[in-house]
């Protein structure tokens, strides 16, 4: 029998005035899932988080949590708790009392209190620090502080608005596995909206690209990364090489005919020939070879520039269009260097054919 989603969107729209904020999304997120909602800014996933937790009510479409209709159950009546970008922690209290103030305002017994905000401490690693203030806390620190509130009443379901925008890059990365960790701990799904594509491609179990309100892809970081399915995607989620032309094909084969050459690929797309058609193909799925070596998909280019990034260099290659081709090669191997001529080659079953 399926699971009954613990987070369900119908249909739902949201406008602000003649701006179409979100338009006509469904999505269903599983219990204990751990799901992002990623996208540019204004693409509207901040609006679907606040719909889910009851801060805003969709113009069209339902919420349902726990396969409840939620559409019009006030926030303080959803089983669902969220913690905010900016954390939100109250500066007058120390970190034992902004864990237990949910806990009080609902009515618990001391003992109940104590015990429950000593549990909390344990699961964000916050022993020590129960005395101090919001003040006395580093990024970090706030940030599990912050997460360990949400999470006091107990909850199935919890929304966190771009949790580690706050923090610097190192301890975001550290952060964001202290957060799995404590995910797979509780059970509890995860809801994450965030701008950060490595942030959600690190922790989420599943993302929702989103562009200009609706959906563009749901997938795992597998899927979305692998098998982008339109350009927007594909340019969206790390580093990708672009080319167009007119394509014919036969059965999965498809060959490409773009201004730096010819490219084969394979497509389980269905591509009518003499057709305009878009491959994509990122970096690391390239090499770098002698000019002039020959084979399928071996595009002539000269170096322009590379970057070093320890444990591999991205290479920009100028190929015969003018466009800047980029390919990631290991830094062990030898470097070609700016105005050496190269070919770039990749095989067939690298490239990805979009959609659109």
């Amino acid at each position: 029998m399926p699971q009954t989603p613990i987070l369900q969107f119908e249909q739902v729209s949201k406008r602000f005035g003649a701006t179409v904020a979100v338009d006509g999304v469904s999505i269903e997120i599983a219990p204990g899932e751990f799901f992002a909602l990623l996208g540019p800014s204004g693409c509207g996933k901040t609006t679907l988080m606040r719909m889910a937790a009851g801060f805003e009510r969709p113009d069209e479409g339902r919420v349902l949590i726990d396969g409840a209709d939620a559409t019009d159950v006030p926030p303080h009546r959803r089983p669902v708790n969220m913690m905010f970008q900016s954390y939100a922690l109250f500066p007058h209290m120390s970190v034992a009392d902004n864990i237990a103030f949910g806990l009080k305002a609902a009515g618990l017994a001391r003992d109940a209190i104590g015990a429950r905000v000593a549990e909390m401490v344990r699961l964000a690693q916050l022993q020590g620090l129960e005395k101090r203030k919001p003040h006395q806390l580093s990024g970090g620190q706030k940030q599990r502080a912050a997460l360990a509130r949400a999470l006091a009443r107990g909850t199935k379901l919890l929304l966190l608005d771009e949790p580690l925008g706050a923090l610097d890059r190192k301890l975001r990365e550290e952060t964001q596995f202290e957060l799995m960790d404590i995910q797979k701990r509780l059970g509890a799904a995860f809801v994450v909206v965030t701008h950060d594509q490595d942030e959600a491609m690190s922790m989420a179990d599943r993302i929702a690209v989103m562009r200009a309100g609706q959906i563009e892809q749901i997938g795992s970081p597998v899927e979305i990364y692998e098998r982008p399915r339109s350009r927007y995607v594909a340019e969206f989620i790390g580093e990708i090489n672009i080319f167009e032309g007119v394509a014919t094909s036969s059965g999965d084969a498809l060959r490409l005919e773009s201004s730096e050459g010819p490219i084969e690929a394979h497509a389980p797309l269905h591509v009518a020939n003499r057709t305009a058609a878009t491959v994509a193909v990122r970096p690391e799925r390239m090499r770098l070879a002698p000019a002039g070596e020959a084979g399928a998909n071996r595009l002539a280019g000269v170096v322009h520039d590379f970057a070093y990034r320890g444990d591999h260099r991205i290479f920009r290659v100028r190929l015969k269009s003018g466009a800047l081709a980029r390919v990631a090669a290991p830094s062990a191997l030898p470097a070609p260097q700016p105005g050496e001529a190269v070919t770039v080659a990749f095989d067939p079953d690298a490239c990805v054919v979009l959609d659109a």
